[in-house]
């Protein structure tokens, strides 16, 4: 695992043309770490769920997947470019995106997918083994459906549906 200085360090070397710049002094260090926490709990926010803890020190170890922390690196450097005067290369922009959907892969998970009670199943798919009855539908999921919280389209309620006779 990483530690905060060293996220700190790389982030910035992509950022500071001189990399004896890179900040050592402790308000410095203190912005950079209230970015750093934002950064990864609005990345949790929205969804990417890298198993992030908050962090107060330079010290304290950067608790995201290894595959994580390159995207996490380069993000952090355009994120607080500014603050420090750095510039954001098209190179960096570039390996920032790469890794922001890579954390992305590694930080959601796909919940199951479910058919809804009104798609027929087929020939010869219809033997429902419970009962012993036939259904030619498969089994009313609409309620789950709709609570999906995964990102996944869900159906909608109150839809009409368009027929076109033109």
């Amino acid at each position: 695992m990483a530690t905060v200085e060293q996220v700190m360090e790389s982030s910035l070397a992509l950022v500071l043309a001189d990399t004896d710049d890179i900040p050592t002094e402790p308000e410095e260090i203190s912005k950079f770490i209230f970015y750093f926490n934002n950064y990864m709990l609005a990345l949790d926010a929205g969804g990417v769920q890298l198993g992030f803890t908050l962090i107060e020190s330079i010290n304290d170890q950067v608790t995201i997947p290894i595959g994580a922390l390159r995207g996490t690196i380069a993000n952090m450097g355009i994120e607080v470019a500014p603050i420090f005067a750095g510039q954001v290369t098209a190179t960096l922009a570039q390996v920032a995106a790469d890794g922001l959907k890579v954390m992305r892969l590694i930080g959601q998970s796909q919940g199951d997918s479910f058919f809804p009670g009104t798609l027929p199943r087929g020939s010869g798919n219809e033997f429902d083994g419970e009962w012993g009855t036939w259904s030619h539908f498969y089994p009313d999921q609409e309620a789950l459906i709709l609570a999906e919280t995964t990102g996944s389209i869900s159906l909608e309620t109150n839809t009409n549906r368009v027929i076109n006779d033109g």
